[in-house]
């Protein structure tokens, strides 16, 4: 068969196409193509993830080499390893393709939503059932892709005719698409979140096609945050101390940032916002002084303050006000936040040193990566402080949306010319309200091992 009348087919697709033309059966996976497998694997995640076995699938079929588009992350629009799509990897399948025994990576992204040529939406399992679909390496004689109802998702006789060329209209699509992801995987990179939770959901959702792509597959319409920033000659200068002031990030438990002077407002805002919708007779009146005090306002007339005695866990959330410096408790934020913000600073960088980047950088480059950097750290310090005075304050649960709730941030970092120019950037939610505060303490308990690891590793001085 020459594979040319299939663009851009999957190596899954042509082994299952392989596997029902000429009558194979499982043990045949190796004696005749040198596939190596056990019985329960999935064959999609393992000819996706698995260059050994592409290689000897191209080598049974004669190939000068594994096509391209074997690979995964031919596909991104962004540099990643294609690894961040194996945690719950299944097929994911265009009916009508599949039916003809055509099968290809597309299908497989999750901000493509429906099958550009055929329009159908993609599926996850059988339409008979409404199981998952079995792609085992194991299969009975002349069934493989057939699920335990019975019904055939690959038919040996819509097989045959399709091999006389490919579906109409996916040739052209496919070429169009390839070349739209190479250009933005030259320019892109993908910031993932530190323990990324639902990575092919986030992606979904992050992901943007243009729009001559778009309307082929199926517009995502996502409730969730997204913000956008892009480099611009206007507004302040951006002050590049505040790139070193962000090292404190990298520490396996931070402790306190000095806030860059840049951001301060923000986060200040962040304090008093919340202090002002808390409900009555929730902080005394030095508590309320300290969380107003980055804004500059006082309690106001209908404030009542609570009745107990003054609380130093709660004194020591807001921005501690000093000297002309503000400085952030990191206790209460996730990681997830503040280390994706070194990340994306790593990026900026682009392997120089921070003295070298600082002279060769531009205003409008260090402006937006501190607008950045302080948008991500405002979020998520106004969602680990909602976690944690929901530990003292339970009314917050019912406050809709102010009540607890994290998200990690996926952001996508445009660089031009090692010059960050612009970052995407969406917010996934993990875990559950009610379990936000014990995240948090979770979180910062594996900081504490960490931090005791390294310690141990330190090497011990040469004084006696």
């Amino acid at each position: 068969m020459d594979i040319r009348v299939l663009p851009a087919t999957s190596a899954f697709g042509l082994l299952a196409r392989v596997v029902r033309l000429n009558a194979l059966e499982p043990v045949e996976l190796f004696r005749l193509l040198g596939i190596r497998s056990r019985r329960a694997d999935d064959l999609s995640e393992l000819m996706t993830f698995s260059e050994a076995r592409q290689a000897a699938l191209a080598r049974a079929l004669q190939l000068p080499a594994a096509p391209p588009t074997w690979n995964l992350t031919a596909w991104f629009p962004f540099q990643a390893p294609s690894d961040i799509l194996r945690t719950g990897w299944s097929l994911r399948y265009c009916p009508e393709c599949m039916l003809a025994g055509y099968h290809t990576l597309l299908h497989q992204l999750p901000w493509i939503h429906r099958c550009p040529w055929h329009g159908v939406a993609l599926r996850r399992t059988c339409m008979r059932c409404g199981k998952k679909p079995s792609a085992l390496a194991d299969w009975r004689f002349d069934e493989n892709l057939t699920c335990d109802c019975g019904h055939r998702l690959l038919s040996t006789e819509a097989a045959l005719k399709q091999s006389a060329g490919p579906p109409s209209g996916a040739a052209d699509f496919l070429c169009a698409y390839l070349e739209w992801a190479a250009e933005e995987r030259g320019r892109t990179v993908l910031v993932t979140p530190e323990l990324p939770a639902d990575t092919a959901a986030a992606l979904a959702d992050l992901v943007q096609l243009p729009k001559t792509l778009a309307w082929r597959c199926g517009a995502h319409q996502s409730p969730l945050h997204k913000r956008s920033w892009l480099a611009s000659t206007h507004g302040s200068e951006g002050d590049k101390e505040a790139i070193r002031q962000f090292d404190t990030l990298r520490q396996d438990r931070p402790g306190f940032l000095t806030v860059p002077a840049q951001i301060r407002p923000a986060i200040a805002r962040v304090a008093a916002d919340l202090a002002l919708k808390l409900p009555a007779v929730t902080l005394t009146d030095r508590e309320m002084t300290l969380f107003l005090a980055g804004v500059g306002i006082e309690a106001p007339a209908t404030f009542r303050p609570a009745r107990r005695g003054f609380s130093g866990p709660l004194s020591a959330l807001p921005p501690w006000e000093i000297a002309g410096q503000q400085f952030l408790n990191l206790a209460c934020l996730h990681p997830v936040s503040y280390r994706s913000i070194a990340r994306l600073i790593d990026i900026a960088l682009g392997g120089r040193s921070l003295f070298d980047f600082h002279g060769q950088v531009k205003s409008e480059e260090v402006n937006l990566l501190i607008r950045v950097c302080g948008g991500v750290l405002a979020r998520g310090y106004a969602e680990g402080l909602r976690a944690t005075l929901s530990q003292h304050i339970p009314e917050l649960f019912g406050m809709g949306r102010d009540s607890p709730h994290l998200t990690q941030p996926w952001m996508l970092a445009i660089v031009d010319q090692m010059r960050l120019v612009g970052v995407h950037a969406l917010w996934h939610p993990i875990g559950s309200p009610s379990t936000a505060a014990n995240l948090l303490e979770e979180a910062d308990e594996a900081n504490q091992r960490r931090e005791r690891a390294r310690g141990r590793g330190r090497p011990r001085s040469s004084r006696q």
